[in-house]
């Protein structure tokens, strides 16, 4: 669930790069990869719960 919103984003950049619409797709990829950055250091930093 928690990599919908990427995906989302990702999608809706294409469809607006599909449409021709330039300012919008760039910003769209800018904000999925921001996401995906933020994605990987909240996956990096946080504790595994494991029980052995």
């Amino acid at each position: 669930m928690i990599m919908m919103l990427p995906f989302l984003t990702g999608m809706l950049a294409a469809w607006f790069g599909l449409k021709g619409h330039r300012p919008a797709c760039i910003s769209l990829w800018l904000l999925t990869l921001v996401i995906f950055a933020a994605w990987c250091k909240f996956h990096m930093t946080d504790p595994m719960g494991l029980s052995l």
